[in-house]
């Protein structure tokens, strides 16, 4: 017989054989909260390490079936206790550890778990000890959702004489049961929170106040305002329960206004030891009458000295009548909680082939992006996986090459780290091959070379690379180390990028550039640092592509034949004769990366478009298609097997063709390697359909949706890096970059990375808009509008704002350098107008105008017709980026002004607040609040983040902190909540907050 099941048997049972007595908790499961103002509960994450489980112990009356400490699932962490009850005829329990708790402290306890359910069922109690007298806590029965999270509450008042309280995690008799348990917590709230138990007056202090049968939210009461004077308030107020300085105190409760004036608010009021009210915070009522609504407010406890508490108040205007009903009150301290890692990928960004120190075994060295990258080692013949180097603090991997000396270099994204890779030998153990006696080693490079783009082999063991964003180049080798070529010189002036590097000689090394209006490629001599600029001809005239960067090169040596393949950002492989350039040919939707080494007997190479692989002929100057093998090819070598050569290559699907190079020839893909899943950085964040919360990743994409109500996630992979995204209805918009893609994702409809999310406009990338990254997303619900405020194309200025037409799919206007020469990257909505907020910086690789500094805030009009230019004004004086735009509380919109453009170094690391009446945006009604946050200083697009709770603060994400904003403060005062490695921000439907943390962690702030 389950304790929860059976309630009337196990009292009767406790009470004549065990005398226990059992306080049945009348709140029990509710909608979950953060567990009171929390008190300190010994490994409550399960995340603590040693015999059993630390800090939890058996329980002397019910079963000690298995309970262990688990990796397989957590809610946040890595670890969670797993129990498992295999009998219908016993129970199992773990009782924390004991907490001291005074016996004169009006107050209730809460306590709270989250618990995944596999099967069975699983119950939280409170266990409240006086001496050797156990009383328990019952919760009320409730029937478990299986396979995912769930919160398991209970609030119970202490019995008197009670000293000490424990949590008991219980699957009694007759659940058999699996399931998992993480992130308990206990504390202290008010007590009769849900107004059950009478008198009133033992925990409430009211006037004009009453608890009422007529409407509840859960039990069978609730506390009944009945306001019938005009100059007089009805008010209830409960007992203070202890805290301490400087705590972040939340509470909420859920309000029904049924007759008169909706004015009923709820305050927080802290009192010091003699009961003086020392601070006092209120949040009035703003939901839809005759209906129940919630109502929340949060403040941060004074700091003062001595004993302080704090007590929930709810009141009615003094001024009109009212009657209202309320219900479920709660008061806790936030509690942040780690909802671990959203998007995982495992790109095959490239691939490289070599020997083992031995030189008996091919072997096959791939990058994979993530945060961390990975660089693998496998046999290439077999696709087995003998090396996994994680590369910490790298994000991306970019260009591979083996040297002579079998030596593998890389380069990495941001981080100045050039990597070499020394193989060791490859043997069998234990019938797995592993290898022995390889070394990584990095190499950081100066600063302003920081993306490595390519690297390319040359001889003695030397490599070249080619990096941004300075524009330079140079040679590595082992024994000498870093040269870097042109004398330290950008290779050319004025451009960022050396973006692919392909060695013919030791005098001779070409660079593809960029940004540029036409692609270039440039032949350099590192010996003596003369350089020239390729002339590319086509049918006997100068031709120029208008491509802004060329992406790779392959130089294939082929006698006095040798050619040049440049794969251009504007699309097209070209095939060129780099000494007279000359273009033999132009190959359209080649994706693989790079192109073979010539065929080891005929003049030939190969590659792949979509999945199919074809070869190009460089004597006859054509291409042939050879046939599906399923995937893009991201690296090839030749291989002999039994008398017979084969092109390997790695293919995008996750194997490795095998093509044999004969007069019949066979495409042999059965052979298999896996990549595995390395955490990607999150990119934006949004709280879209269904109240979820949304993700998208950093340079490989994927969207993940976190579910709040089940705690379930899923990760879908594609759709590309959204800057931001936005939402109408049940559709998420996605502003994809590159090239500026709006993406629709119907979350009705099962995901599919070719169809769904589809693509909605692509047509603002090229000329005359050059648009790359859509970091302004606005969605327009009346006129069921997109408004997308974008960061030009590389080595571009000017930002755009674009206005989409979803009903008839049409691009309505671009409007271009609407502020001139910035980007776009703010957007907010009020009353038929769009507000824009701008950055001085443009598109990657450009240079700022230096006589445009300041950020600027613009209008446009939604419903009537816009005159150029429209209005526009600077809100913060030597401010350069407007980071962020809301509609406040207080109807004003909200912004934050950061990067300094002043003689002022003092506002170097700091980001200004300013608010402004939306109907007159300008100077004169802007209200700035100086260096109200700490900033990191080095913000280009995407900075500070803020929302509304529903608490009436403004929370802000800045400077990798979170902060507080009492809104209705005049000085608009703000407390920090999360002091570091905070970025993005949203709230979900119940005012929780989310956010990032170190990159690639979602973490929620319960309030």
């Amino acid at each position: 017989m389950s304790l929860g099941k059976h309630h009337r048997l196990w009292v009767r049972f406790i009470c004549t054989v065990v005398s226990v007595l059992v306080i049945v908790s009348m709140f029990g499961n509710r909608e979950a909260h953060a567990a009171g103002i929390t008190m300190s509960l010994p490994n409550a994450s399960f995340e603590d390490v040693g015999t059993g489980i630390p800090n939890w112990n058996t329980h002397p009356t019910f079963g000690t079936a298995t309970a262990t400490v688990s990796d397989v699932r957590a809610y946040t962490g890595a670890k969670s206790m797993k129990m498992v009850d295999a009998s219908s005829s016993s129970s199992l329990a773990r009782v924390s550890d004991k907490i001291s708790i005074s016996t004169t402290e009006q107050v209730a306890y809460t306590a709270s778990a989250y618990a995944y359910i596999e099967q069975g069922s699983i119950d939280v109690y409170l266990i409240f000890y006086n001496g050797s007298t156990e009383s328990r806590a019952i919760p009320a029965s409730v029937t478990p959702t299986v396979d995912q999270w769930n919160k398991r509450s209970i609030t119970a008042e202490a019995p008197a004489g009670a000293t000490e309280v424990a949590v008991m995690i219980y699957s009694g008799l007759g659940s058999i049961t699996t399931a998992y348990i993480d992130d308990v917590s206990i504390g202290k709230t008010v007590k009769n929170s849900g107004f059950e138990i009478t008198p009133l007056s033992d925990a409430w202090t009211v006037s004009g106040a009453a608890t009422s049968m007529t409407l509840k939210t859960g039990g069978t009461s609730s506390l009944k305002l009945d306001d019938a004077s005009s100059s007089t308030a009805s008010y209830a107020e409960s007992s203070g329960v202890p805290v301490v300085s400087g705590a972040r105190v939340s509470a909420s409760a859920k309000v029904y206004v049924s007759s008169g004036d909706t004015g009923v608010s709820m305050h927080l009021r802290f009192k010091n030891a003699a009961g003086t009210v020392i601070k006092e915070v209120e949040n009035v009522f703003s939901g839809i009458a005759s209906q129940w609504s919630p109502l929340t407010i949060s403040a941060t406890t004074p700091n003062v000295t001595g004993d302080k508490t704090v007590s929930v108040y709810f009141t009615t205007k003094t001024t009109a009548t009212t009657v209202a009903y309320v219900d479920d009150v709660t008061l806790d301290t936030p509690i942040e909680y780690n909802l671990g890692t959203q998007i995982v990928n495992n790109p095959l960004d490239g691939a490289v082939f070599g020997k083992d120190a031995s030189g008996s075994y091919d072997l096959m060295y791939v990058g994979s992006s993530g945060y961390p990258s990975k660089f693998l080692v496998y046999d290439a013949r077999t696709g087995e996986r003998v090396d996994d180097q994680n590369l910490d603090q790298i994000e991306a991997v970019w260009g591979m090459t083996v040297a002579s000396d079998q030596s593998v270099y890389f380069g990495t994204a941001n981080k100045r780290a050039l990597y070499r890779y020394v193989p060791g030998t490859v043997s069998i153990s234990g019938g797995t091959k592993i290898i022995t006696g390889s070394s990584l080693v990095k190499t950081t490079l100066d600063a302003g070379m920081n993306v490595i783009w390519d690297v390319t082999a040359g001889s003695s063991g030397n490599i070249y690379g080619g990096t941004a964003t300075d524009g330079k180049a140079f040679r590595y080798n082992p024994t000498s180390g870093v040269t870097v070529l042109n004398s330290n010189l950008a290779i050319v002036d004025g451009l960022a990028h050396v973006r692919s590097i392909a060695y013919a000689s030791d005098t001779e090394v070409f660079m593809g550039m960029g940004p540029t209006s036409n692609a270039t490629i440039i032949r350099f001599d590192p010996t003596t640092g003369t350089q020239s600029t390729i002339t590319f001809y086509l049918n006997g005239e100068p031709y120029v592509y208008a491509s802004s960067y060329v992406l790779g090169l392959d130089y294939i040596p082929n006698g006095t034949d040798s050619k040049l393949f440049a794969k251009l950002s504007s699309e097209p492989l070209i095939v060129i004769n780099p000494v007279t350039g000359v273009v033999d040919a132009s190959l359209g939707n080649v994706d693989s990366i790079g192109v073979s080494k010539k065929h080891p007997t005929d003049d030939k190479v190969y590659y792949t478009k979509g999945t199919h692989l074809y070869v190009y002929d460089i004597s006859a100057k054509t291409q042939t298609d050879l046939g599906d093998v399923g995937g893009k090819a991201a690296g090839y070598t030749f291989l002999t097997d039994a008398g017979n050569t084969y092109l390997y290559a790695p293919l995008s699907s996750g194997k490795i063709l095998k093509y044999k190079l004969a007069a019949t020839p066979t495409i042999d893909v059965s052979t298999s390697f896996t990549i595995p899943d390395s955490p990607t950085k999150i990119r934006s964040l949004v709280k879209g359909p269904g109240d979820h919360i949304y993700t998208s990743g950093y340079l490989r994409g994927g969207l993940s949706v976190y579910h709040p109500d089940t705690g379930l996630l899923t990760r879908n992979r594609g759709a590309g890096q959204a800057e931001n995204m936005t939402t109408i209805g049940n559709n998420l918009y996605l502003g994809i970059y590159p090239g500026a893609w709006i993406k629709k994702y119907d979350t009705n409809s099962s995901w599919n990375d070719t169809t769904n999310p589809s693509l909605l406009f692509q047509d603002i990338a090229g000329s005359p808009n050059f648009q790359d990254r859509p970091f302004g997303m606005l969605a327009d619900t009346a006129l069921n509008r997109l408004y997308v405020g974008s960061v030009a194309s590389s080595g571009k200025l000017s930002g755009s704002f674009t206005v989409y037409d979803l009903t008839t799919s049409t691009r309505i206007t671009t409007v271009p350098d609407i502020v001139e020469d910035q980007s776009i990257i703010a957007l907010a909505y009020k009353n038929n107008k769009v507000y824009g907020g701008s950055s001085v910086y443009g598109g990657i690789g450009s240079t700022a105008n230096p006589s445009v500094t300041e950020g600027k805030v613009f209008t446009w009009q939604t419903t009537s017709s816009n005159t150029l230019p429209v209005p526009q004004y600077v809100p913060v004086s030597g401010r350069k980026v407007i980071s962020d735009l809301i509609v406040g509380p207080d109807g004003n919109i909200w912004g934050i002004a950061e990067g300094n453009s002043s003689t002022d170094p003092s506002r170097n690391l700091t980001a200004d607040l300013f608010i402004f009446d939306p109907n007159n945006p300008d100077g004169a009604h802007t209200t700035i609040y100086a260096n109200k946050f700490a900033s990191t200083g080095n913000v280009s697009w995407q900075g500070g983040k803020m929302v509304v709770g529903k608490d009436g603060n403004v929370y802000v994400s800045i400077g990798g902190k979170l902060y507080a904003v009492d809104a209705s403060s005049a000085t608009k005062d703000s407390v920090m909540l999360v002091s570091t490695g905070v970025s993005l921000l949203t709230a979900d439907a119940n005012g929780d907050l989310y956010y990032v943390k170190y990159e690639t962690n979602l973490y929620k702030y319960d309030k």
